[in-house]
């Protein structure tokens, strides 16, 4: 599968542009499947911030793809 393969490396890449506290907490919930709250009490931060750094992160990671990925959820 050459397209996963180049989906992941487009990922990781992306990820890495990311400030290390805005990937932790992409990590710690989506590929650790921690829950907000977890995450928070992993980190040591309140649940708002951790709310906060997500949907940062994510809007990053969109502007990085751009509209080639836009009809894609980031919930």
């Amino acid at each position: 599968m050459p397209a996963a393969s180049a989906d992941r490396l487009d990922l990781h890449h992306a990820l890495r542009r990311l400030s290390p506290r805005h990937r932790k907490v992409l990590v710690l919930h989506y590929v650790a499947e921690l829950s907000v709250e977890e995450v928070a009490g992993q980190l040591r931060l309140p649940v708002g911030t951790v709310k906060s750094r997500l949907n940062r992160a994510r809007h990053a990671l969109a502007e990085q793809f751009g509209d080639e990925r836009e009809g894609v959820s980031n919930a």
